[in-house]
């Protein structure tokens, strides 16, 4: 009977993070659904390239498992390049969570709203300068969406962008909602647009998606749980119709909403489906612009 034993869930992020935060709800409510102990092991390095590749390489058993998800298609792409095919070396189980991401402004900046914003980006090239912790990708596809040609200002983390936004020494900041969500609550700085497809639930409730500012920019990370490639139909399914359980429950659905995160649960073919479309729109984007690709670590 599968599963009779205690089941690692690989997280390719550093602990205390977000994305270790949303995978810790979801191995507890797996934990109970299944009846064995199922436990985060973070393996964070190479842009998630190590924890990845390690499940990966295991028995495909399904008592190793990784929690990844979006980030693994862009690294294929932009670099750095993993060691191995993504396509083939995982199994899609179930789709867990996306996280959109929000531009804002600080609180004392001119921009009210994401039309004051476009307006004078739209006039000047470089006028308007929006940092990000490496979002370069994303910024590039919020550019081309907005139609506005923004000054990108790199950061090495969210929090250096976020804080020299507040300051007022770069116009805008863009990062996943969870990043910006306690100065945005207290106030510190001001949302102008979140790229879910629908308005938020939660805390950014009343924040306009890109798409009702008429900016083509409807994105998230996505987070899913994945098995090493051939592992047997019928733990596969077993897999799934637990962690839809737990996905679809509205406890964990109000945990993530607090997080500035949607639960977002499927069946193995619908995850593929998503990570194929996801890799069909960012080829899109490398091949108009190469220069995004990045050489591999290894």
């Amino acid at each position: 009977m599968f599963p009779n034993r205690s089941i690692r869930v690989v997280v390719p992020f550093p602990a205390g993070g977000s994305s270790d935060s949303i995978a810790r709800a979801l191995v507890d409510g797996l934990s109970k659904e299944l009846g064995v102990p199922v436990y985060v092991d973070n393996r964070p390095g190479a842009a998630t390239n190590i924890g990845s590749e390690l499940v990966a390489k295991s028995r495909s058993d399904g008592y190793t498992l990784l929690f990844g998800g979006s980030t693994l298609v862009l690294n294929s792409i932009f670099g750095p390049i993993p060691k191995m095919d993504t396509r083939t070396a995982l199994a899609p189980v179930s789709t867990v969570a996306h996280m959109p991401f929000v531009i804002a402004t600080g609180a004392n900046s001119p921009f009210l709203t994401m039309k004051d914003y476009l307006q004078v980006a739209r006039a000047e090239a470089g006028e308007v300068t929006l940092g990000s912790a490496q979002l370069e990708n994303y910024v590039e596809r919020f550019k081309l969406g907005a139609k506005a040609n923004v000054l990108h200002v790199p950061y090495r983390g969210g929090a250096q962008a976020m804080m020299e936004t507040v300051a007022g020494q770069v116009d805008s900041v863009m990062a996943l909602v969870p990043v910006l969500l306690p100065q945005l609550q207290s106030g510190k700085l001001r949302a102008l647009g979140v790229s879910s497809p629908t308005r938020m639930h939660g805390p950014l409730a009343q924040v306009p998606t890109f798409a009702e500012s008429g900016v083509d920019f409807t994105m998230s990370v996505w987070y899913g749980l994945q098995a090493p490639a051939g592992i047997d139909a019928e733990r596969l399914h077993r897999l799934n119709q637990a962690t839809r359980k737990v996905v679809e429950s509205a406890e964990f659905s109000r945990n993530l909403q607090t997080q500035g995160a949607n639960a977002s649960s499927s069946t193995p073919q619908q995850m593929a489906n998503i990570l194929t479309q996801l890799r069909t729109d960012w080829e899109a984007l490398a091949n108009r612009q190469p220069h995004l690709r990045k050489p591999a670590l290894h």
